[in-house]
Parts: structure tokens; C-alpha cells; sequence
């Protein structure tokens, strides 16, 4: 057709096909959707916490209105019609899916059968048949054979529309004439058909960069300053909708009840968003109002915000202890709301962090027995049997923390009726998930609650064995498993009458039903085995359910192989109980799970599989099993090789008495299949250098065969390109140098050869490498002789360091630590050999260490202090400390306090005292608090022989500082005596008693400080000064205060009593105030003549 507007042709870009992929680019676009602020924090959570049962939370329609009240015969009825109607849309889905299959069915029917060619079929008949089925496939691909026509011709495609002959003309007003093609025209195969829907908007071949599209904030909608609350940190968008009211609202037009909602909004409000402070305040102000506010007020703003799925970790944990606190101070007021709240905080109770589920069930015990069991039981009755396993499941959780809050006494009678009932499976399920759940809750081995009751359990859950439901049974199994894991090793005598249902159960199951059948009667043999009475038992079920495991061993069911593999670490397995075990158990276990596929499954499976390996080899041959691991060590796939250095890490480990009757065949395996997998690793994980350290240990001097091939392949990973590959042969001869001496005996050369070729590598510019260096190094001069040590050539000490001093600086915190140990390594064994003056230097570089962030590196270099301290004389060193007391960061004088305390233990306190003592002279706070640290530390180092003797020479200056007006002075001082009287308990006879006592005397005005870090450090050294002058001569300091009437001096006082009543109550008896006769009653007489002796 002729028409006004000449067809557009799309140019030929060729920058269009160097752009990116159409679907890499519309998986861009999603992704940056996202909102590009969104914290890190947040994304965990969601990628964590919110799973898709998790989610179902959000997915329930919640009423919170706190005004409707409904009976329970309201929520029985709509229960009721919500089962209906979950009948009858599966009937109608069932009823069409049938419908389907009846159409389809039919169809089949109803079309000719394809009839072969035979040798009867004349040439006619066959030439008709062939033109019948390509018509009916004509008619079957008409709408493919239109697209294919559409694509050839180039016809152009608008919104799915076709622009043929025949719509065009149908489109177009008339007038318009079909032009024909210029002679010379000839069409370009590579043009593409035009889209009108590029005539009106031109677009770039060139990929663009994605924008954000998520939807703008406006700012100017949310408030940064919400009027009549301070102290907030922020204000997110949804805050609007729950908090909203404090923006708008106008306070002179509310009357009461809205003030009083406006105030707990406000305290909610601060409570959330509040800076710490702010939050602090705020809940105090709410839990002590909580009565004045009401249930009511409190519940409409808090619980709406916890169905909010934009909630952060922080403000859901802050709501929920709100409610706790509420729960606590409205007490009985909370009942008529126990519905919405339950509703509202029950979802916690699956959440994946363990804190809130805590904090969660806390609330609901609580909550408990502020309403009580009545009022509960009323509430949860309708979900017992909820169409939704969700509500079911929850419910069963709730129930189990009111049974443990309340005691199974009260709560097993309404228990019974549930799993007795008739009416629906779904309640029994629910009522014998509350068991189990209860038996999680308590934990294994924790089943005193259950034990009194267990009788009485067992008899409730054995109709339910043989219910005609699967699900009934399978959850009753398990949850009698759970049981008998609970109770372990005692109670068997209350299951005995479900063995035999129990038995009968596990021939008629197959499947999950058999798995949990096989856990339940796994679970109880335990119990037999402990009971003698019951040896008969423990054989016989035994030796029957290892026949039905052997057979499941091949199972693909992975929660039949994880339930196996649990049963068999349980059972008192025995060679004479089975005397066919490696025929019968051994192999069949090895060739079931020792393969490619159990390697590479989960990390579960894998635990399972060590566990039950060293299980089965402690219970039938070590020696045997270990061969049949060995094996997979030099098998092909890594996870295998990485799974059997598992398994023998884990055998040797625990059993390193079995390898003394090993081979030496067994033992060249063993070494050499370990070798093996260490050489082969690609992905390089800490389990092969521990296997080998295990292995090392345990062989000791069998390892020495072995040893040139062992170094020759560390030595030849050292030079290795990969840094991970020379770290781990780093670390590996770190492992096996003390194994290295003792196979060498009295020659090392070995060990000096490995020396220097470790001191040529110092150079190493990867500081994770450096530091298994430095181990390594360490390592092999610990285990070298002293006398090697002194005439050590090629390196020598001398040589070697030197050669540290300047990695001392290296900021890296494994080299740090590793150089520090080091250092201090030849300061205690070779430090004749180093001038004072290298001393001196290293002890400069180690003052910096003293600021390291890491507490490992601040002891090591602490304890390097000490030995450098006991080399060169304590003098210098000491000097270099305390003018370190001087600085002005607080962990700085605390590290170099802890410093002088160790030289004053390496080198005795008479070398360091007088320097320290005379540096207290100073008048400045920092150091004179620093000198106090010292001696605390020093003191805490020491023994009570030592201490004693320098009690008269340092109580002047404790005199002094607990009579500073310095709180922190006297809190140091009160530290320092503590640790004198601890150490001089038993030692310190009557001549050092009046300084004790001076001591008391000094520290006893100090109990009515108010200060919690004074107080505390003042009782301990009261505590300590009663044990060492004896009860009696302390109590004449306390009677005074327990009865004085004021009660500021009274509580202190009875604080101190209470700590003698615990720790000496039988040595108090005798210091008691001599009552003979009270001033009413003269006759009666209280007099205690035993008292009066004295031996």
C-alpha cells in the first residue's frame, strides 16, 4: 500500500553487538532495584531469618482489635468453617484435576489408532492415509506455520499484531494503493522488520548503566524531629503509620484517654528508636506507669508494630521485652487480652535466633501464670486442630512451655483428653507434638521434670502407636524416642509396655514411618543396656535391630541414612553379641557409606558417618577399620580423601593405645596415605595438618622411617609458588618438630638443617606465611637441646635475633605474636649470648607491643618482659616501665603494670619494690594508680611465703591510698589487700595480725560507697581479711551496723554478714552476741554451756 509515512528502517549499529546480553541485562536492572541503602545488617536478617516458614507470619490475617471480644464458641464455629472450606476446595481441585484427566483420556480414545504399513495395505490406501495425517497436522501447526511465515517475510509485529495486507486494510482508511517494488530494489537479508514502536522513541544499541528505581522517600513527608519526644536516633518511614498521631495531634484538643495513649505512644516511641539513654528511661517510666496506662493502651501500640515485617533485629528484641516487662507489672489485667498477644508473639517462638525464642518463651511463662491454665487452655483449644500445620505447630509450642511453667501435674489430665480425642487426627498430632516439644525444650539428659511422670506419658501415647493415621504414629515414635533420650539412662521399666507396638510398628512401616520406629526402639536400647535386669532385652533387640539397619544401608532415604548412622553410635555393640561382624556389619556399613556420594553430601551426613566409624571401631576391630579407611585416603575425589582424614584423626585421636599392636605394613599405609592427601589437597583446610599432628604424636619414634619422605615433601612445598602451600608446610613442620627430636635422640641436625632453611625464609613477604614461619621456627629451637643451642653455628642465636628485631614492626597480628614468642624463647634459653645493649632495644620495640588491640600479643610480650627482666637484671628494665606509667592511655599503663608485676615475679620482689615505691612518690594520679596496679599484680603472682615478708614495708603506702580521696585509688589499694590476705591465709601468725587488722580498720568506712565497681572490689578484700584474722575478731565490726536504724548503714552491713553466713556459717556459731536471759522473761534461760568450752 501507498501510505504517508515511509517505513523506518532500524540503522545498522555495530556498537549494539559488543553491548551486554539481554538477560545479563534485565538481571542487572532486578537487582539494582534493590534499594541500594539498605544495611547489611538487614539483608542478613532477611537472608537469614525470613525462610519461607518463617514468612508464613505475615501471611495470616491477625484482627487486633481489642475491643471485640469474642466466645469461645464464636472461635469454635469459625474453626469449624474453615475446616469446611478447606474440604470442599479439595474436593473441587480433585473433581477438575479428575475432570482433565477424563477429557485427555477420551481424546486418545476417540482418535484413530496409527495404523503400520503391512505387506496387505495396497499403494492407494497407504497414499491416503499419509495425506489425511498431514492434514490433520497442517491443521494441528497452523499457528507455528503463521509465525514461521511472519519471520520470513519480514512482516513487522506491533503489541502482537501482525501488520499483514489484510489488517493493514482493515486499519487504514480507504484511498491508500499497494505500491510495487522498484525494478532495482533487492531486499537486505540482514535488515530487521521494522518496529513502529520505534518511530516515535529513538533508543541507543549501547548498554546504560541501570538507575535506581525503587520508590523515593520523600523527605519532606517524614518529620526528623517529632514534637514533645527527644532523644530519638531515627525516624523510618513506617513510624508514620504507627506513630503518626504525635506529628498531627494537637494536645490542648485531646481529652484523657487520648493524652494517655498519646504518652504511651510516646514512650513506645522512645523505647524503639531512642538512643540508649533515652531507651533506658523510657522503659523504666512505662513499666512503673504500666497499671496507670492500662493492658489496653499499651497492647494497641505495641503488638500492631511486631507484625511489621520491616522490623529490625534491635527494635524486635526491644518490643518484645516491653512486653515481658508489661506482662510482669499488669499481672491478671493482661487475661482478657491473652488471644491477641499470644497471636502476636507466638511466631518468635521458630525464629532462627536463639535469643529471641528465649527471650519469647520467658514472655509466654509469664504470661502463664499471670492468667493461668484455665484461661489458656480456653484460648489455644480452637488451634489444637487448625487447618494450617503452622498455627498446629505453634501451638504445640506454646503448650509445652505452659506444661514446664505450670508442672505436668496440673497439665496431664487435659493432655490425655487431647490425644484421646475422636473428632480429628490433627488434635492428637498437636497433642503428642506438646510431649515433644516439652522433651526438646528440657534437652537430653535433662528429664528430672518428666522422670516422676513418665509412667503415666508412656501409658497416654501407647493407643496412639497403632492409630490409623501415618502421621499420628510417625510423630508418636519420635516423640518416644525423644522421651527415652530425655530420661537416658533411666525409666526403661516405664516403657516396657510399648516395646512389643513399638516392635510390631517396625515390620509394618516402610519409609520415614520406619526411620522413626527404628530412632524410637534405637533410643531405648541405651536404657536396657544400663538396667542388669534387662540384659536378655538389650541382646536380643539388639542383635534383631542390627539385621533390619544392615538391611536399610542402602537406603536413598537421607532421614533413614542420618537415623541409622544415630542408632548405631547408641548401641552396645559387642564381637561376642555378633560374632560375624565384619561379614555381617563391617562391610556392608564401609560399602554403603564409605563411597563419592556420602562425601559430597551434607556436612551432618558427613559427622554422622566419623562418628559411627569410630563407634563401630571401638566396638568390634580398631585395627581392621583403620585399614578399611585408609584405603579412601588415596582415593581420586578430595571430599572422599578429605572424609577418611577426618575418620582417622578422629579413630587415632580417641583410641592412640590401640596403634601399639599395629603392623609396620599398616603403618607405612597409614603414613602414607595421609602423606598422600595432605600433597593432594586443592582446597587447603586445617584437618590435614591436625590429622598429621595426631598421627605424629601418636607414632613418636615408629615415625622415623618415614621421616625423609615426610621433610623431603615440606621442603619441597616451601618453595612452592602458592603462599597457602608453603604456609601449611610451615605449620606442618611446626607440628612434627618435638616428634623430629625424639626419633633423633641426641642428634640434632635434622632439626638444624629444618633451622636454617626456616632462618633463610625470613624473607618471606606474606605475613600469614611469616608468622607459620615464626611457629615453625619456634617450634624446632624449643625442641633443640640447651647445649646445641650455645655452640649452634650456621644459623646462630646470635644471627638469628637480630633478624627479628625489625619484624617486630610488622603490624600483621600472627607475626607479632609468633616474633614475640620467639624473642622471648631465647631470652630463656640462650640469652648469655646476646648483649644487654640488643636486650635494652628489644624491650623499646615490645613497650609498643603493649598497645596491640589482639590480648594474646599484650601477654606475650608481658611474659617476654619477664625473662629479659631475669636476664639483664630488673633495673633497667624497670625504669623503662615506669616511665610508662606516664602516658596517657589507660590499657597502656594497665599492660605496663602487668609487666612489672611479671619482672617482679621473675626477679622476686626486692629488686623491683624500692623503685616502684619511690615512683608512688610522684604526685600524679596516673602514676601513682599505675604503681598500685603493679602491686595488685604482682601480689596476685605470688605465694604467701613470699607476701608475708613485705607486709610491714608496703602498708604505709596501701595506708596512704585508701585514705585518697581518689575513688580509684582506694578501689586499687582495696584489690592489693585482697590478694596479701588471700595468699597469707594459714601463714600469718600473731605478728602480722595487727596489720590485717589496720587494714580493716581502714577499709570499713569505705562499704557505704555507692559506686558498683568500689563496692564489689571493697567486700572481696573485707571477705579476705575475715578468712585470715578469724571470725571472731570480724564480727565485732558488723554487729554495730546490722541493727543501726537507719537503713542506708544497715543494708552494707548485712550485705557483709550474709557473705560470712555462706562461706563460715559453722564458724560463726561460737562468735554469736552472748544472750543468757531476754529483759521480758528472766526465767527462761538461753544460756549454751557447750559454748563455754575451750580446748
Amino acid at each position: 500500500m501507498k501510505q504517508n509515512m515511509a517505513p523506518i528502517e532500524r540503522k545498522r549499529n555495530l556498537a549494539g553487538n559488543y553491548s551486554i546480553p539481554e538477560s545479563l541485562n534485565k538481571e542487572l536492572r532486578k537487582e539494582f532495584a534493590e534499594d541500594v541503602s539498605t544495611p547489611m545488617d538487614k539483608l542478613q536478617d532477611d537472608i537469614i531469618n525470613q525462610n519461607n516458614y518463617n514468612k508464613k507470619r505475615f501471611q495470616r490475617s491477625i484482627v487486633l482489635d481489642l475491643d471485640e471480644q469474642k466466645s469461645y464458641k464464636q472461635i469454635m464455629n469459625e474453626r469449624n468453617l474453615e475446616r469446611e472450606e478447606l474440604r470442599v476446595e479439595k474436593l473441587i481441585k480433585e473433581k477438575g484435576e479428575g475432570a482433565t484427566q477424563t477429557i485427555e483420556s477420551t481424546q486418545e480414545k476417540l482418535l484413530p489408532r496409527k495404523r503400520k504399513q503391512r505387506w496387505d495395505v495396497s499403494p492407494e490406501e497407504y497414499k491416503r492415509q499419509k495425506e489425511s495425517e498431514e492434514s490433520n497436522e497442517l491443521v494441528k501447526h497452523s499457528t507455528s506455520s503463521l509465525i514461521a511465515e511472519l519471520v520470513q517475510g519480514k512482516v513487522p509485529v506491533v503489541k502482537g499484531i501482525p501488520l499483514t495486507d489484510s489488517i493493514l486494510e482493515k486499519i487504514l482508511p480507504p484511498g491508500y494503493i499497494k505500491v510495487n517494488p522498484p525494478a532495482h530494489f533487492k531486499q537486505n537479508e540482514e535488515t530487521l522488520p521494522p518496529d513502529l514502536s520505534d518511530a516515535v522513541t529513538t533508543t541507543s544499541e549501547y548498554y546504560l548503566p541501570p538507575t535506581n528505581e525503587s520508590v523515593s522517600i520523600s523527605t519532606t513527608e517524614i518529620p526528623t524531629d517529632v514534637p514533645g519526644v527527644k532523644g530519638l536516633e531515627f525516624f523510618k518511614e513506617e513510624d508514620m503509620k504507627h506513630f503518626g498521631k504525635l506529628v498531627h495531634s494537637n494536645p490542648e484538643s485531646l481529652n484523657d484517654e487520648e493524652k494517655k495513649e498519646l504518652n504511651a505512644m510516646k514512650l513506645v516511641l522512645k523505647i524503639k528508636n531512642g538512643s540508649p539513654i533515652t531507651r533506658k528511661r523510657a522503659m523504666k517510666q512505662l513499666t512503673n506507669n504500666a497499671l496507670r496506662f492500662g493492658p489496653k493502651v499499651l497492647l494497641n501500640q505495641i503488638l500492631p508494630i511486631l507484625l511489621e515485617p520491616n522490623l529490625t533485629p534491635q527494635e524486635r528484641h526491644l518490643l518484645i521485652k516491653m512486653i515481658g516487662r508489661i506482662i510482669y507489672q499488669l499481672d491478671e489485667l493482661i487475661r482478657p487480652y491473652t488471644s491477641k498477644v499470644l497471636t502476636v508473639i507466638s511466631p518468635f517462638l521458630i525464629d532462627e535466633d536463639p535469643t529471641v525464642r528465649l527471650e519469647t518463651r520467658e514472655i509466654i511463662s509469664g504470661l502463664t501464670k499471670a492468667v493461668g491454665l484455665a484461661n489458656i487452655i480456653s484460648t489455644l483449644r480452637p488451634d489444637l486442630d487448625h487447618v494450617d500445620e503452622y498455627v498446629r505447630n505453634l501451638t504445640a509450642r506454646i503448650f509445652a512451655i505452659v506444661a514446664n511453667t505450670l508442672g505436668l501435674k496440673s497439665f496431664l489430665p487435659f493432655l490425655k483428653a487431647v490425644i484421646k480425642s475422636k473428632r480429628n487426627w490433627t488434635a492428637r498430632h498437636t497433642g503428642i507434638k506438646i510431649i515433644q516439644q516439652l522433651c526438646i525444650m528440657l534437652g537430653q539428659g535433662n528429664g528430672t521434670t518428666i522422670l516422676p511422670y513418665l509412667s503415666n506419658i508412656v501409658e497416654i501415647l501407647k493407643p496412639p502407636i497403632n492409630d490409623e493415621s501415618l502421621q499420628v504414629r510417625t510423630i508418636t515414635a519420635l516423640t518416644l524416642a525423644q522421651l527415652a533420650d530425655n530420661v537416658s539412662p533411666y525409666g526403661i521399666d516405664s516403657f516396657e509396655p510399648i516395646l512389643e507396638p513399638v516392635w510390631f510398628g517396625i515390620r509394618k512401616h516402610r519409609g520415614k514411618g520406619l526411620a522413626s520406629f527404628l530412632k524410637c526402639i534405637g533410643a531405648m536400647i541405651p536404657l536396657m543396656s544400663y538396667d542388669p535386669n534387662y540384659e536378655d532385652y538389650t541382646n536380643y533387640y539388639t542383635t534383631e535391630l542390627m539385621h533390619i539397619i544392615t538391611r536399610e544401608f542402602k537406603s536413598p532415604d537421607e532421614d533413614m541414612r542420618k537415623t541409622i548412622l544415630r542408632i548405631i553410635m547408641g548401641l552396645p555393640l559387642s564381637r561376642k553379641l555378633i560374632p560375624g561382624y565384619e561379614k555381617s556389619i563391617v562391610k556392608p556399613f564401609v560399602n554403603a557409606f564409605w563411597n563419592r556420594r556420602t562425601a559430597s553430601d551434607s556436612t551432618q551426613i558427613t559427622r554422622l558417618v566419623v562418628e559411627a566409624t569410630n563407634h563401630l571401631a571401638i566396638k568390634f576391630d580398631f585395627l581392621d577399620m583403620l585399614e578399611h579407611i585408609v584405603y579412601f585416603t588415596k582415593d581420586d575425589n578430595e571430599q572422599l580423601r578429605k572424609l577418611a582424614i577426618e575418620a582417622v584423626n578422629k579413630l587415632i585421636s580417641n583410641n592412640r593405645q590401640e596403634l601399639i599392636g599395629m603392623d609396620s605394613q599398616l603403618d607405612r599405609k597409614l603414613v602414607d596415605g595421609v602423606l598422600f592427601a595432605f600433597q593432594k589437597q586443592t582446597q587447603h583446610q586445617k584437618i590435614y595438618l591436625t590429622c598429621f599432628g595426631t598421627l605424629a604424636d601418636a607414632l613418636n619414634v615408629r615415625l622415623k622411617p618415614h621421616l625423609n619422605s615426610i621433610l623431603s615433601t615440606i621442603l619441597y612445598r616451601m618453595k612452592n609458588k602458592l603462599a597457602e602451600i608453603r604456609q601449611q608446610a610451615s605449620d606442618l613442620i611446626a607440628i612434627i618438630a618435638p616428634v623430629i627430636k625424639q626419633c633423633s635422640e641426641h642428634d640434632d641436625e635434622l632439626l638444624m638443617k629444618l633451622i636454617l632453611i626456616l632462618y633463610e625464609s625470613l624473607g618471606e613477604v606474606y605475613p600469614e606465611v611469616l608468622g607459620s614461619i615464626l611457629n615453625a621456627l619456634y617450634s624446632c629451637l624449643d625442641s633443640i637441646d640447651k647445649a646445641t643451642l650455645y655452640t649452634m653455628s650456621n644459623p646462630s642465636i646470635n644471627q638469628i635475633l637480630p633478624t627479628l628485631t625489625p619484624i617486630l614492626k610488622n603490624r600483621h597480628e600472627k607475626v607479632q605474636e609468633a616474633c614475640i614468642k620467639l624473642v622471648g624463647l631465647i631470652a630463656r634459653k640462650n640469652s648469655e649470648t646476646i648483649n644487654a645493649k640488643e636486650w635494652m632495644r628489644i624491650c623499646f620495640d615490645l613497650l609498643e607491643m603493649l598497645k596491640a588491640q589482639r590480648k594474646r600479643i599484650r601477654i606475650a610480650a608481658n611474659s617476654t618482659f619477664g625473662y629479659i627482666a631475669k636476664t639483664i637484671g630488673p633495673q633497667d628494665v624497670i625504669v623503662m616501665l615506669l616511665n610508662n606509667l606516664r602516658v596517657q592511655e589507660r590499657q597502656l599503663r594497665v599492660c605496663t603494670a602487668v609487666a612489672m608485676g611479671i619482672v617482679a615475679e621473675t626477679c622476686l620482689p626486692f629488686t623491683v619494690l624500692p623503685a616502684i615505691m619511690n615512683e608512688y612518690r610522684i604526685p600524679e594520679k596516673n602514676v601513682q594508680n599505675g604503681v598500685l596496679k603493679a602491686m595488685s599484680f604482682m601480689f596476685e603472682y605470688l605465694d604467701g611465703k613470699i607476701t608475708k615478708d613485705y607486709l610491714f614495708a608496703i602498708t604505709p603506702l596501701l595506708e596512704d591510698a585508701l585514705t585518697d580521696r581518689d575513688l580509684v585509688h582506694r578501689q586499687t589499694a582495696a584489690t592489693v589487700i585482697f590478694h596479701i590476705a588471700i595468699n597469707c591465709i594459714g601463714l600469718a601468725d600473731n605478728d602480722y595480725s595487727d596489720v590485717f587488722i589496720h587494714y580493716l580498720n581502714l577499709i570499713m568506712p569505705n562499704v557505704f560507697e555507692t559506686s558498683p565497681h568500689v563496692i564489689s572490689r571493697i567486700l572481696e578484700s573485707i571477705d579476705a581479711l575475715r578468712l585470715v584474722i578469724g571470725n571472731g575478731t570480724f564480727t565485732n565490726y558488723v554487729w554495730s551496723g546490722l541493727f543501726h536504724p537507719a537503713r542506708k548503714v544497715r543494708t552494707p552491713y548485712w550485705k557483709i554478714f550474709n557473705n560470712a553466713y555462706v562461706q563460715c556459717s559453722d564458724a560463726l556459731v561460737p562468735c554469736y552476741p552472748r544472750i543468757e536471759n531476754l529483759p521480758d522473761d528472766k526465767e527462761l534461760s538461753y544460756k549454751l554451756e557447750e559454748l563455754d568450752l575451750f580446748l
